[in-house]
């Protein structure tokens, strides 16, 4: 069982996020990724996203399998730059093909 949790840190320019996964199973856990990206953040304001780590950005185009030992886990971790004040949600996706994991946090930036 994969467990996820996502830290917010709103600084005047710019959001830090930090999205943890970890393995809470007794057993190990084969996770696939069809390219270099292993997770994502979005933000939303509402329905509408307003920034997404992964616009923009070359991944490798390489299918691979990492193992995760019963406790392991690692942390993806990406910036949002000069964001706009209001109040958002930001999820963090795990990218892998075999797993399902998302996790969301609301948070706010202000003027």
């Amino acid at each position: 069982m994969l467990d996820g949790t996502l830290v917010v840190d709103v600084h005047p320019s710019a959001v830090e996020f930090a999205f943890t996964v970890s393995n809470a199973d007794t057993d190990p856990v084969e996770l696939t990724f069809r390219s270099g990206k292993v997770a994502d953040v979005a933000v939303y304001d509402g329905d509408a996203v307003v920034w997404r780590w992964s616009d923009g950005r070359m991944f490798t185009q390489a299918l691979r399998t990492d193992t995760f030992d019963p406790g392991e886990s690692f942390t993806h971790t990406a910036t949002w730059e000069h964001p706009s004040p209001g109040s958002y949600t930001a999820e963090a996706t795990l990218e892998a093909t075999n797993a399902d994991l998302s996790v969301r946090q609301s948070f706010a930036v202000e003027d």
